[in-house]
């Protein structure tokens, strides 16, 4: 009982994300089924919410998936990625870590949409700009890029610079069938951007003790 009370106070931020994607799927029905319409225009977020100040979409977004087996494969990714990066950093830096990318990279895929939306009409994906999509994988992502980073070298370059590459041919993968090319471009962009912001993240953020936040 000792050391699962242990392994429990070592990870509450991944416990909390866990437990709200729990709540979300049980309050949208997303645990079984695919999203509705309803909550995907009610907490899903585009690039467009950016400019009509719909902020709080930016919060929303991450707690719900598009339901069905993606929302069983967000728990498992969630408690993998964003475990193991409190695991060995500590609850403080995972949840920075989490919530900071997740932030950063929706604001500026907005931003890369919307200067970038001559160029994505031309190869039909202009809609990217109104696509709405939920999910908490920029976050998980970026978790993941930590964890790469907190590898002993030579191991933090060549995971980092591997990853970093199947993100890059990810997105230029062609859609599964029946999946939306302007979702899957958004998403794609936000985890080619999410995982090296959360790699940089391990050196560049935070200058402070190694063992700050731990439990």
């Amino acid at each position: 009982m000792k050391t699962i009370n242990n392994f429990l106070r070592r990870l509450p931020f991944t416990l909390l994300m866990l437990a709200g994607l729990v709540v979300a799927a049980l309050v949208t029905n997303t645990y079984f089924q695919e999203i509705s319409r309803h909550w995907l225009n009610r907490i899903g977020f585009s690039a467009n919410d950016l400019w009509y100040w719909r902020l709080e979409r930016l919060f929303t977004s991450a707690l719900v998936t598009m339901g069905g087996k993606v929302f069983f494969g967000a728990l498992f990714l969630v408690a993998l990625f964003v475990g193991l990066a409190e695991w060995m950093t500590g609850w403080k830096r995972a949840a920075i870590t989490f919530w900071g990318v997740h932030l950063t990279v929706l604001l500026l895929l907005s931003l890369i949409i919307s200067l970038a939306s001559h160029q994505l009409r031309n190869i039909g994906l202009e809609a990217s700009a109104l696509a709405r999509d939920v999910g908490p994988s920029a976050g998980y992502v970026a978790c993941l890029g930590l964890v790469s980073a907190r590898f002993n070298r030579p191991w933090s370059w060549i995971s980092g610079v591997m990853l970093f590459a199947f993100f890059v041919i990810a997105l230029f993968m062609p859609p599964y069938m029946g999946e939306s090319p302007q979702i899957k471009f958004s998403a794609d962009l936000a985890h080619l951007l999410a995982f090296p912001l959360g790699w940089f993240s391990a050196r560049m953020f935070f200058v402070l003790p190694k063992d700050i936040g731990t439990m």
